[in-house]
């Protein structure tokens, strides 16, 4: 196994077209890393980079104590497995897992053991007979993730592997990858665009937008303390709510609505000589309260979308629109007017002009 560091690391297609904008990231040993964000972002083309399928046109990539820029794929003893699982069709399971050992002249005794022992992290075992022709999607994925990992690489590197699988099997699976990385300890590399995916399954998500690093971060800091605008509106179903607001006679201002801010909060926006913030809040941190409750604000509901056991409430207010998620609430009704409190511990702010959070409060 081995840590991953990329260093400034760029990727300039022909015509100057910029794909990856000097990356840096430093993922420990044994560490799963998601890369997340949406089509176009440079997610695959920096796992391309890693994997050696795409040159770098500038820094450095470092596996383990290594600089591995003019490495082969090879030589630089990481595994992939793809969307696609570019598997052989005319082979069996058992020789598609083998087939990366049987280019390395691996002796046949060596390659049954690894291959029965991949085949059993994998729990396919049972089909290595089969033709891949046969199998279903999910067996498919894990025959692809079983030749990956059977030369037992540093590095394992996935790219949306899952994407395009039903919902039920996605969830299997993305819990069966998570214990396989865990009790194999192999550095994985995760590309996808599905935020779910990367919340349940990454130690810290690397999110990407237009081939820049946005944040670099667990699950839990990036949904709580998104660093920009950007990141709070892509993690997160519903989205982070986001609230303009004016500084006005030393008090924060919504749609003419007073907010209530802690005093040390207040001074620091008032220190950064700011006449406009913009709040954030997620729709779990906002709650209805009786009508005229201290520091409530009045808003009217304009939808009902029932999930589960729960509800997501869009409450009007001027031209803005806030979404609050609760439980079921009866006799609510289109149009009822509603008042609600937000958690002024959960409040994120940013500024309006370079969308960056003030991180302002504590984290």
């Amino acid at each position: 196994m081995a840590e991953v560091i990329l260093k400034s690391i760029r990727k300039v297609y022909k015509n100057n077209v910029l794909a990856v904008d000097d990356i840096d990231l430093s993922i420990n040993d044994g560490e799963f890393v998601c890369l997340l964000g949406p089509s176009g972002c440079g997610k695959s083309t920096t796992l391309r980079m890693i994997a050696g399928l795409e040159n770098i046109t500038g820094g450095d990539l470092i596996i383990g104590d290594r600089v591995v820029n003019t490495l082969t794929p090879k030589e630089r003893d990481i595994a992939m497995a793809f969307e696609n699982y570019a598997l052989y069709p005319h082979l069996s399971v058992g020789e598609n897992i083998a087939f990366p050992l049987r280019i390395r002249k691996v002796k046949d005794e060596i390659v049954r053991e690894k291959v029965i022992e991949a085949a059993e992290l994998m729990g396919i075992r049972s089909i290595l007979n089969e033709s891949v022709k046969d199998l279903s999607g999910g067996a498919q994925q894990r025959t692809g993730v079983a030749r990956a990992l059977v030369r037992n690489p540093q590095v394992l590197l996935l790219d949306e592997p899952i994407s395009h699988l039903e919902e039920e099997l996605k969830a299997r699976m993305r819990e069966d990858l998570k214990k396989l990385q865990r009790k194999i300890g192999v550095t994985t590399i995760y590309v996808t665009h599905d935020q779910i995916e990367a919340m349940v399954m990454a130690d810290r998500i690397a999110i990407m937008n237009f081939g820049v690093l946005q944040q670099f971060e667990s699950a839990s800091d990036v949904f709580e303390h998104p660093s920009n605008i950007f990141v709070g509106g892509f993690i997160g179903e519903p989205p982070m709510n986001f609230l303009p607001c004016e500084m006005h006679k030393n008090n924060l201002f919504f749609e003419n609505n007073n907010l209530y801010i802690p005093d040390e909060i207040m001074s620091s926006i008032k220190e950064k000589g700011l006449e406009k913030v913009v709040v954030g809040i997620r729709d779990t941190h906002v709650a209805f309260v009786p009508e005229n409750t201290i520091n409530s604000i009045k808003g009217e509901v304009v939808f009902i979308e029932p999930r589960n056991e729960e509800q997501i409430i869009t409450v009007k207010l001027g031209s803005q629109n806030l979404l609050v998620s609760t439980g079921m609430i009866e006799h609510l009704e289109m149009n009822q007017s509603i008042w609600f409190q937000l958690d002024h511990h959960k409040l994120n702010f940013f500024n309006p002009e370079t969308e960056k959070n003030l991180s302002l409060g504590s984290k």
